[in-house]
């Protein structure tokens, strides 16, 4: 029998989109990385000056922060950004009222980049915000309301969505949407197998190869799935779209790079055991201890089948491969703890498939007093931790202090020094580093005391 629908679903949808919205602006700061800041700039690139280079900005980024121009690339005298470009190009409409502005009244290189900044953050925040609401109207095609709408708040608020994907322009947001976007469109294909279904299937998992190479993954999984579902005579329709975006990501990396795979480099010369030991249970990286509740994605996983659902089902079939897939390859992956950030990052792409997964178990656990007891506890454990990346993360130095954390791979197993306790005690912050204000109010062209002053044309 499927699952009671309810009854104002979309209105539900905003309201989630809204609240999510606003927790994720509630420190007043963006999380950013040197990984982030080229993908920041590129909208304004592309809008101001037609191109996906960024030579307005790189001299600027190499005076200030030094740091950051790792993330650039430069070739032939030109500087494009060393990371995939699938994300900064999907978030290019929201960044048009400021680029308008800008070619209004002049804004200079540092007022851009500073307004660049704010941009960044707000529209991290919108792709998030958005792929908690598209989750929630994906569960409802397989759980209760009231199931759908938990499954959602675990997503937004207990995951690394909140402290990483809300926070910056890094690829995992917009992977994110694109994923679940591929997973409705699966969901409703095999509710109804129309083209039209398996054509945004495709799409979307062409967007998420865009935005993240390893999405490939996710492709490879929903493929399987549409196989094992009998739907050969289709494939067409789901690999079109890929086929032709795919086609163009090759071309612009083989012309920035020289090389079809872009700007990674490196090999797959991990220790899958310790690695996935990392991924799993480390307490600077582990998704088990920043993410408790995802325990209950195995439960569900293994409950799938005895709560009426069929384990060939494209969307168990889906969720599934690609987070075996990812692990398997993260696994491989030497520098596994992902740099300077909060937390499990490099898993944030599969939360989605995870917070599916676990919706068997969290339906189970619901009529047994312990079991929901000890599900609410791994949930609001797994918002605090979220919570403390979101607030407190930035004052902790613990990526730098004592020593970087890539000369000094031992910290990602000490249990009296980690992020959440560093983070805990350094204290939360609203808004920007105080050091950072009055470069950043000089920038966006206001007076100490806050008075604008965007009417004076600089160059």
């Amino acid at each position: 029998m499927p699952p009671a629908r309810s009854t104002h679903p979309r209105r539900v949808a905003l309201l989630l989109l809204l609240a999510a919205f606003a927790v994720y602006n509630a420190n007043l700061q963006r999380i950013a990385s040197g990984d982030t800041a080229a993908a920041s700039l590129l909208p304004l690139s592309l809008l101001l000056d037609g191109s996906l280079t960024l030579d307005r900005f790189y001299p600027y980024v190499l005076e200030r922060s030094p740091q950051h121009a790792r993330g650039f690339h430069i070739k032939d005298g030109h500087a494009y950004s060393g990371y995939p470009i699938g994300a900064p190009l999907l978030v290019t409409p929201l960044y048009i009222p400021w680029a308008v502005a800008a070619k209004l009244w002049s804004w200079d290189t540092p007022r851009l980049a500073a307004v660049a900044a704010i941009l960044e953050k707000l529209s991290a925040s919108v792709v998030a915000a958005l792929s908690v609401a598209l989750l929630y109207l994906l569960c409802l095609r397989i759980t209760a309301p009231r199931f759908a709408l938990l499954a959602a708040f675990a997503y937004a608020f207990g995951t690394s969505t909140w402290s990483i994907s809300s926070q910056a322009l890094w690829q995992h947001g917009p992977s994110q949407l694109a994923v679940i976007a591929a997973l409705y469109g699966l969901a409703a294909w095999r509710e109804q197998p129309t083209a039209r279904a398996l054509l945004l299937c495709g799409l979307a998992c062409g967007v998420a190869i865009a935005v993240r190479p390893t999405n490939l993954l996710l492709l490879g999984a929903v493929l399987a799935a549409i196989l094992a579902a009998g739907g050969l005579r289709q494939l067409w329709l789901l690999l079109a779209a890929p086929a032709a975006i795919a086609a163009a990501l090759l071309a612009y990396n083989f012309y920035v790079f020289g090389a079809l795979g872009g700007g990674y480099g490196g090999g797959f010369t991990g220790d899958p055991w310790q690695v996935l030991a990392g991924l799993l249970f480390s307490p600077a990286r582990g998704l088990f201890v920043y993410t408790p509740v995802a325990l209950f994605s195995i439960a569900g996983a293994l409950l799938w089948r005895n709560s009426g659902r069929s384990w060939s089902s494209p969307l168990f079939l889906t969720c599934s491969l690609f987070t075996a897939a990812s692990l398997a390859v993260l696994s491989k992956w030497p520098i596994w703890w992902g740099g300077h950030c909060y937390g499990a990052r490099l898993l944030t792409d599969v939360a989605p498939c995870l917070t599916l997964l676990m919706i068997p178990a969290v339906e189970t656990a619901w009529r047994h007093l312990t079991w929901k007891t000890t599900f609410i506890a791994a949930l609001l454990f797994s918002v605090g931790i979220q919570c403390v990346g979101a607030f407190c993360y930035p004052n902790s130095l613990w990526d730098e202090r004592p020593a970087p954390i890539g000369e000094s791979l031992w910290r990602l197993w000490d249990w009296r020094d980690n992020p959440v306790v560093r983070s805990i005690n350094a204290g939360p912050r609203l808004g920007p580093d105080p050091a950072a204000l009055p470069g950043l109010w000089r920038d966006l062209g206001l007076s100490p005391a806050g008075t604008p002053r965007f009417l004076e044309g600089r160059r």
